[in-house]
């Protein structure tokens, strides 16, 4: 007779412990938290190692360099003495992973700058351009 009861207690308690799996398994899923600024964790100024690229009969110097500050952020492509690239103000930005965020910055009214970025180590980051991390780089402390 004990045997019967505890067989029928253990039957109930999977059973509802399964139902309960089942019903917590099935919770949607909710989109991403906007915090504002940037996180803390990857201000700074980052550079691209430079590279030699030929321009006519001459050699210059090619790098890119992020400054991310606590409200905007700024990506500047530098090839010799040009600069070509924006900034952005009122960051926000969303955690996507273990040090890895999603931050987008507002550039006009229209236009929203957004980079991937997932910390590596202290020296060095990988940014990526949009929230799919399209080409991926390494930047470096500057």
């Amino acid at each position: 007779m004990n045997m019967n009861k505890f067989a029928t207690k253990a039957s109930i308690t999977l059973g509802a412990a399964l139902g309960l799996g089942l019903f917590i398994a099935q919770q949607p899923a909710h989109a991403a938290t906007w915090h504002k600024g940037t996180p803390s964790a990857v201000r700074g100024t980052w550079k691209t190692k430079s590279t030699s690229i030929a321009v006519g009969s001459k050699k210059q110097t090619a790098y890119d360099k992020v400054t991310i500050a606590k409200n905007a952020l700024s990506d500047y492509s530098y090839t010799g003495k040009n600069k070509l690239g924006m900034k952005g103000t009122s960051a926000k930005y969303a955690v996507t992973g273990k040090y890895t965020y999603i931050i987008k910055a507002k550039v006009t009214k229209n236009v929203t700058l957004t980079l991937h970025v997932k910390k590596s180590s202290s020296k060095v980051i990988v940014i990526g351009n949009g929230t799919k991390n399209t080409n991926p780089a390494k930047y470096y402390k500057a």
